[in-house]
């Protein structure tokens, strides 16, 4: 009564428990349990930093692309930011507000000023080292003159202490020449022992490392331009007239081609000392470069008059440096 009959149909048995399975060898086929990830594998396990890791911690260098916000316009100071007020041109091609400019160049001189009487005195100061290390240096040659003199004039007379210990040290190497040897003659020299000494024991105070004197390095004599670096002089800005664009003289202002009447905005742009005319480079090299006549004012120019104005170029690559790169420090595995 207990048997099942032959035509039944019989439940399947249930699967085994989770920890049979897990201490027990692994199915085979399609059957087989998927185990999940060791933790060894992750990556807060890893004995180095992944450059995903690195990029996410800020370390390394940072590549950003620029559009044209930040893009200084034409015609706009390059210390101020802002539309340039009584424009002044550099030899650089660049544009500053002659407000801007002048007490930029005041204070370098000032500081030039104050750096170059330090360097003065720094210089006094080593002089004045040198002078005494060669007295110095002087009277120990003398001093070393009168001694070896002195003790070949003179004879040298012991004590009769003094006299016995001699004996005495004589006697112990006569009968252990070997001792004498290692007592007489030292292989190394008061300064190799010191070296290694140095070496072995650098944690005593008076082989700390202590902290040395910079020298000043000399002061240039001009200061130099906030954005090329090259000595720049007063005489060397030029003042510039810009032609403002009609209708923007209240907001924020935009300057056209003397020449062509079109606006500049991220094109290059020539600019004639001798004449005080901004035109574009493309009206430049058609119309004034052939005959060297500014076509503006007929007058005639030389090469060292034209000025090419630093333009930042737009938010497009094929007009200006769209990538900014910034360095930090990088991270050590």
């Amino acid at each position: 009564s207990l048997r099942t009959p032959r035509n039944s149909t019989r439940s399947a048995p249930p699967p085994p428990p989770r920890y049979l399975l897990l201490f027990s060898s692994p199915p085979t086929g399609p059957t087989r349990l998927r185990m999940g990830r060791r933790h060894a594998l992750n990556n807060t396990a890893k004995s180095y930093f992944t450059s995903w890791e690195k990029k996410e911690a800020g370390y390394g260098t940072k590549t950003e692309r620029l559009g044209t916000d930040s893009k200084l316009p034409f015609g706009h100071c390059w210390l101020g930011l802002q539309v340039a007020v009584e424009p002044m041109v550099s030899p650089s091609g660049h544009i500053y507000s002659k407000e801007a400019i002048y007490q930029y160049l005041l204070e370098k001189q000032e500081e030039l000023a104050r750096a170059r009487a330090l360097w003065e005195k720094e210089q006094k100061e080593i002089e004045t080292e040198e002078a005494m290390k060669q007295l110095s240096e002087a009277q120990k040659k003398v001093e070393e003159f009168v001694r070896t003199e002195e003790s070949v004039s003179r004879k040298r007379t012991r004590k009769p202490d003094e006299e016995a210990e001699f004996q005495e040290k004589q006697k112990k190497f006569l009968y252990a020449p070997h001792k004498a040897g290692e007592l007489v003659a030292d292989p190394k020299s008061k300064k190799q022992k010191r070296d290694d000494l140095k070496r072995t024991s650098f944690w005593l105070p008076e082989f700390t490392p202590s902290n040395e004197k910079r020298r000043m390095q000399k002061p240039r004599k001009r200061p130099g331009s906030p954005i090329t670096n090259r000595p720049l002089r007063l005489k060397d800005l030029t003042p510039v007239k810009l032609k403002v664009l009609p209708g923007t003289e209240k907001g924020e202002k935009k300057f056209v081609c003397m020449v062509s009447q079109k606006e500049i905005t991220y094109q290059d742009t020539v600019f004639l000392k001798n004449t005080g005319v901004v035109m574009l480079k493309s009206c430049f090299e058609q119309l004034a470069k052939p005959s060297m006549t500014c076509p503006v004012t007929g007058k005639p120019f030389k090469k060292k008059h034209v000025i090419v104005i630093k333009n930042d170029g737009s938010g497009y690559a094929a007009t200006g440096n769209v990538i900014a790169k910034k360095w930090s420090e990088a991270l050590m595995n």
